[in-house]
């Protein structure tokens, strides 16, 4: 017999409460990413080491779980991100395709931690890529159906971060051995140490001033105007304001912040960037953003964005609202030869949408007790053949038929 019965480091169980909250969520995006006319693909939870290391950037490469498939001798990885995998998709499936192709997907993926890291391992995704666009229409799709699907949670007081990864790649490109200096300064926010590594490179003072200041620059889209007017810099701004403008048009009701210091991503994404935040809560509800690269990687070159959602994450904002949430019944043979009756009563019940439960003996009476004081539990006591008696949280009702009762509810 086995004496410890512990999981690995980082993953868990997930019992039904928790399972169907889960599901709930990804049920709800996934419709609504169909609404706005996006296909499910499903990729493979591992696949060769070699390909889906092609299309990951430096953070995730280092979070690969891999091991030998003992059947070929060949190392395979479990899967860190699913974008890379429907890149290999669209290069090896559909590069015949014609017009933007629209995907979603939902699934697992599994990222190394290091112990005490206090990182989960397994993390339930859903995304969306828009895939053959290149225009600011694109962008601005992919971001406001981000919010609004994250809407649909009923998730209120979320901010939309909006930054520029080429604008930050065109300035650090300026920075030569200095660089990697600069972006450790920068992701930590240190101002002082962001100064002395700037001082020792050789560029103009216009360039030096707005690297100097990228710590700082959050907030409304008034921050843009500072540099509307700096030529070499001049096309990224103009990009960022026609997005904004875009996104106007599908009237989010989120606040709306430009980020320009924000190198997450920084050897993935190549153009505007976005996260979908709380104040609830420390990690990101969505990430997502312009990734042209990518799918260039594995042989097609074709423009992609797209985003990822945490579906703990958003759970964590929304709360609970379980199956639980919802009215199901219990059917109760008042004698055993009833039984044959209150099942093709429960199914008659499930053929218009209820969950039911069907009493099936004296060992399920505490499983019933628990469920009589649930607001959402209606309890169906079946007499006779016909003869129904409903108790539900408002008082008793009796019926005489079971088309009576069938046509009540």
């Amino acid at each position: 017999m086995v004496e410890r019965l512990n999981l690995p480091q980082g993953v868990r169980d997930f019992p039904p409460e928790r399972a169907e909250e889960i599901r709930r969520v990804e049920e709800c995006l996934m419709g609504e990413f169909t609404r706005w006319g996006y296909r499910r693909v499903i990729t493979p939870f591992f696949e060769s080491l070699e390909t889906i290391s092609i299309g990951l950037g430096d953070n995730l490469r280092d979070k690969i779980l891999k091991f030998v498939d003992p059947s070929t001798g060949d190392v395979v990885a479990l899967r860190p991100d699913i974008t890379p995998q429907i890149a290999r998709l669209v290069a090896t499936h559909l590069r015949g395709e014609t017009g933007p192709m629209r995907f979603c997907y939902n699934g697992r993926v599994i990222r190394f931690e290091e112990k005490g890291s206090g990182k989960e391992r397994e993390i339930f995704q859903v995304g969306c890529e828009l895939m053959g666009l290149s225009s600011p229409e694109a962008d601005a799709e992919i971001i406001a159906l981000a919010v609004k699907a994250v809407e649909t949670l009923g998730i209120k007081e979320i901010v939309l971060d909006i930054g520029h990864t080429g604008f930050l790649r065109f300035l650090l490109g300026k920075t030569g051995s200095a660089r990697q200096e600069i972006e450790e300064a920068l992701k930590k926010k240190d101002q002082e140490a962001l100064a002395k590594a700037v001082s020792s490179v050789f560029i103009s003072q216009t360039i030096k001033g707005i690297i100097l200041s990228l710590p700082e620059l959050y907030g409304s889209r008034e921050v843009l105007g500072n540099f509307k007017d700096i030529k070499a810099i001049k096309s990224y701004i103009k990009e960022i304001e026609n997005i904004l403008s875009l996104i106007d048009e599908f009237d989010l009701s989120c606040e709306i912040n430009v980020d320009l210091g924000e190198l997450r991503g920084f050897n993935y994404y190549t153009g505007v960037t976005f996260e979908v935040i709380s104040p609830r809560v420390s990690s990101s509800l969505v990430r997502g953003g312009r990734y042209d690269e990518l799918v260039g990687k594995y042989g097609y070159n074709c423009a992609a964005t797209g985003f990822a959602a945490d579906i703990e994450a958003l759970l964590d904002v929304a709360g609970t609202h379980s199956e639980n949430s919802q009215i199901y019944f219990v059917v109760i043979p008042k004698r055993s030869n009833l039984r044959c009756d209150a099942i093709r009563l429960a199914e008659r019940l499930r053929s218009n949408g209820f969950r039911v439960i069907v009493h099936l003996s004296d060992h399920d009476s505490g499983k019933v007790t628990k469920d009589k004081n649930s607001n959402q539990c209606r309890m169906v006591l079946l007499e006779t053949s016909q003869r129904v008696k409903l108790i539900e949280p408002g008082g008793i009702r009796e019926f005489s038929s079971i088309d009576g009762f069938i046509s009540s509810i």
